[in-house]
């Protein structure tokens, strides 16, 4: 199962009450819902943030993992740079895609990460 997409973006804000904001603009353009992991300011550039959220997925297959990350981060933005999906060692697998042309203004860059759930 895949549970979750991962993302990790730079936002163009400055306070921390705007990233909210903006991950929920996100939530709105990929209708989706977003779910903060971390955020803080970017110690290279104080006028970013850098924010890593998840997102569902739920899929059985790593076709469907694939082709739904595609589907949802294409509402983001027509243009991704994408890796993969690539096999890293046996039953372990990602497939990662990052672009700096958004449809949502604030989002200087973001990554999107799918990669094999590790089973207990």
């Amino acid at each position: 199962m895949h549970k979750y997409i991962y993302w990790h973006a730079f936002f163009k804000v400055n306070r921390e009450e705007k990233v909210h904001k903006l991950l929920t603009r996100f939530n709105e353009v990929c209708d989706m819902k977003g779910t903060l992991v971390s955020c803080e300011r970017y110690w290279k550039d104080s006028s970013l943030f850098d924010v890593v959220f998840s997102t569902p997925l739920n899929k059985d297959e790593i076709a469907d993992a694939v082709f739904a990350a595609l589907v949802i981060s294409h509402k983001l933005a027509y243009q991704w740079e994408v890796t993969g999906p690539y096999i890293s060692e046996p039953g372990m697998w990602g497939f990662r895609g990052l672009t700096t042309k958004t449809k949502v203004t604030g989002i200087e860059w973001i990554e999107f990460r799918v990669e094999s759930e590790i089973s207990d």
